[in-house]
């Protein structure tokens, strides 16, 4: 009775021993093959290598390994059995499977032979690492493209350990720009080369990096191998690779910025001394245009910043307004003064002003259309204006809002033949013509300007000083 009993337990216990291994080879992620060991038929396949290489069970039940071709190369199959059947064991890392369809599967294949009872087994274990192999291309392409970058880049590269500040990598172009070898640099810690002058600052940096992940320095000289000096941009950024943090470090040289800089000063200030020559060559000619440019200069410049000019802007129509007479340069000095009223021919020679101007600027080149809206001041909008009867928005912005400032100016002052007619007077004729011969909304701001924000003309104008400082953010 009690062998009876074991002899029961035994067999449940086997039982129970071949249902979970059914289970665990039924439910598997990989592909299980099972072969005869002496003739290499497959006697069991699992779900899962079913389904990856497409054929049904019984497709694959009873076969050779290499009878059923989804082994691509025969030979290496027969060898590989040859082998597993002398060693126990094969494995390889990317073997092609071919579904029955005809794609290509990469599988890592591992075959061990096994003791079941007495006789002996192999177990095929496949798993696909297409994905895996899809990444590691992937990766590798990444690299390469990396690597492409960082090889040929056009500004200098170094890539840094993050705990020690040692140089691991630098790029062709900085090596050339400061005149070291690759084995001269990598495994250098950073202020040890030499390049940077200041070594407390480089270790101040190198700590601040460490702790705020980026430093940019927009002007920082370097120290090339042989001693010279460049001027160039820093930054340092701290990046995660695999888990593990590197600085990187682009260097830009900036030497010929910098040049360029000092050349665009140097263009400015000589701008400077010929806008200043042409004006004093103005205000020697006929005091009366000296002073009414410095105040059409004034309103223009306050309605352009209520029509929120940008600064740029803003420069380019105040030295407009500076030069929108200096035509007049050409006028006889006796028209210009005359204390009786101008006869046909006089106000034709008095108009020809603009057309003389607009001769003498476009010769310059200044980086705002200065010429042209000197030309367009007197432009009217329904083409009753000269000197070309220009209509609508074929006139310019700068020149609709000279030609409002240029008329209230006029108006509010004396002249040799007349006086001044008022400041109420000047303001009724604007809004009288707006949309006929004024800009509308050029109109509207001025009016605001005056009865609301109260702008009054300085006394004598005020006086525009052009300078490197209020020119150079225009160029």
């Amino acid at each position: 009775m009690i062998l009876q009993d074991e002899h029961v337990s035994s067999v449940a216990t086997v039982a129970s021993s071949e249902l979970r291994y059914r289970r665990l080879f039924e439910s598997a992620q990989d592909g299980i093959l099972i072969l005869d060991f002496e003739s290499g038929k497959i006697v069991d396949a699992n779900p899962f290598i079913a389904k990856l290489i497409g054929y049904a069970c019984n497709e694959l039940l009873g076969k050779e390994l290499w009878e059923i071709g989804f082994i691509v190369d025969k030979e290496l199959a027969r060898k590989a059995y040859e082998e597993l059947q002398s060693k126990n064991y094969i494995r390889y890392e990317d073997l092609p499977l071919q579904h029955k369809k005809g794609q290509i599967i990469d599988v890592e294949f591992v075959s061990n032979v096994y003791d079941v009872g007495r006789e002996k087994v192999i177990q095929c274990s496949i798993r696909d690492v297409s994905e895996r192999k899809f990444l590691a291309q992937s990766v590798a392409r990444s690299e390469l493209r990396y690597r492409s970058l960082f090889e040929n880049a056009q500004n200098g590269i170094m890539i840094l350990d993050f705990m020690s500040g040692k140089i691991v990598d630098a790029n062709p172009f900085i090596l050339d720009l400061l005149g070291f070898s690759a084995h001269e640099l990598c495994g250098k810690e950073l202020w040890e080369i030499g390049s940077i002058l200041d070594k407390e600052f480089a270790l101040q940096a190198f700590e601040a990096l460490q702790k705020k992940n980026y430093i940019r320095y927009e002007n920082l000289p370097l120290r090339k191998k042989y001693g010279q000096l460049i001027d160039v941009e820093f930054i340092g950024s701290v990046y995660d690779v695999g888990g593990e943090k590197v600085i990187q470090c682009d260097i830009r040289d900036i030497s010929n910025q910098k040049k360029l800089v000092l050349y665009q000063n140097l263009a400015i200030s000589n701008m400077e001394d010929l806008v200043n020559a042409l004006v004093a060559m103005s205000e020697a000619r006929d005091p009366y245009t000296a002073g009414h440019q410095q105040r059409v200069s004034e309103l223009s410049v306050a309605i352009a910043k209520e029509l929120h000019y940008s600064e740029a802007n803003l420069e380019g129509l105040r030295m407009s307004t500076m030069l929108h007479d200096i035509g007049k340069f050409a006028i006889p000095a006796e028209i210009l003064t005359k204390p009786t009223e101008l006869t046909e021919d006089e106000v034709g020679l008095l108009r020809s002003h603009v057309v003389e101007g607009y001769k003498i600027l476009k010769l310059i080149h200044f980086p705002w259309p200065v010429a042209q809206t000197v030309l367009q001041h007197h432009e009217r909008l329904d083409g009753s204006g000269y000197p070309n009867g220009l209509k609508g928005d074929s006139i310019s912005d700068e020149a609709r809002i000279i030609a409002v400032a240029d008329t209230v100016e006029a108006l509010t002052s004396s002249r040799p033949y007349r006086s001044a007619v008022g400041l109420d007077i000047a303001l009724k004729n604007i809004q009288e013509e707006s949309d006929r011969l004024f800009d509308p909304k050029i109109v509207a701001v001025c009016l605001r300007l005056f009865k609301e924000k109260k702008f009054r003309f300085s006394p004598s104008g005020l006086k525009v000083s052009y300078t490197v400082e209020n020119v150079r953010k225009s160029l």
